[in-house]
């Protein structure tokens, strides 16, 4: 994922035509659930163009996961199918945090996360009405399956709505950038059999940067561990045994994301 600035977001839309009528609300309502609830954003932005967004909110204490959970969870089922002149739509996840519970480690969001939409209209002259059915896993001690859904006509020229417009360039400040920034680097990867070596590098970081790996399409890979460090180098191990049976680990492509402090990077690498 790069980072992408809220023009880029909806842009086409910055062309439709003033005669689609009134403005519409800024949000959807809420969709309750167990410890959790959801509901669709949107707002214009500044520089111009307009942004929309699935908010997550959780009872305090509670999490929901990344789209490649790790060792468990429910990663977010997010499907648009039934909405109208929407040509497609891409789900941007900011960086999450690393989380371990004694049994398993996982990739996570603690009390809520808002997940920014990239939209592309079938007719940049009219509406989008953004239909959302979610299903999503929220834990604490236990998990709870969670289900929603939304609906939000985005219009042209919404309601101003300051704390949706907040929320967005929030989670758009979140999303992992290409690799290097800030000091914050993920380098070489090494192979031995069935076990990827990692190298990421953290200019004045305090603690061990959170390294979050993703591989092909129907693989199942925990999160890397971390071995050691050496001044600003830190060491990780990610075991590929997850792989599908059969399946060829030279040549395939892996998905990386580091997170130190308020950066994250990610970097596409294959396997030597």
């Amino acid at each position: 994922m790069r980072n992408i600035g809220f023009s880029v977001l909806l842009a086409p839309l910055v062309a439709l035509s003033s005669a689609c009528g009134p403005a519409l609300a800024a949000q959807s309502a809420w969709s309750q659930a167990d410890q959790s609830r959801l509901r669709l954003v949107a707002a214009p932005m500044p520089e111009g163009g307009m942004a929309a967004a699935v908010e997550i909110q959780l009872e305090e204490g509670w999490h929901t996961y990344w789209r490649t959970p790790g060792d468990v969870g429910i990663p977010p089922q997010l499907d648009f199918s039934a909405s109208q002149n929407l040509a497609s739509v891409e789900v941007l996840y900011p960086a999450p945090e690393r989380y371990e519970d004694g049994r398993s480690v996982s990739a996570v969001y603690f009390d809520g996360v808002v997940l920014p939409l990239k939209l592309q209209p079938e007719d940049a002259k009219r509406p989008i009405t953004l239909r959302l059915s979610a299903f999503y896993g929220v834990c604490e001690e236990v998990c709870i399956p969670a289900e929603g859904d939304a609906e939000l006509v985005i219009a042209p020229e919404p309601e101003e709505d300051v704390r949706s417009r907040i929320l967005i360039a929030t989670a758009l400040d979140r999303l992992p950038v290409e690799s290097p920034s800030g000091g914050l680097a993920i380098g070489a990867v090494r192979l031995e059999g069935e076990t990827a070596h990692i190298d990421v590098t953290a200019q004045g970081a305090r603690q061990p940067p959170s390294l979050f790996a993703e591989g092909p399409e129907e693989w199942f890979l925990s999160l890397p561990e971390h071995l050691g460090s050496e001044g600003a180098t830190h060491r990780y191990r990610l075991s590929l045994a997850g792989r599908p049976q059969g399946a060829t680990l030279s040549g395939a492509r892996l998905g990386l994301t580091a997170v130190s402090g308020g950066t994250a990077v990610e970097s596409e690498v294959r396997l030597p």
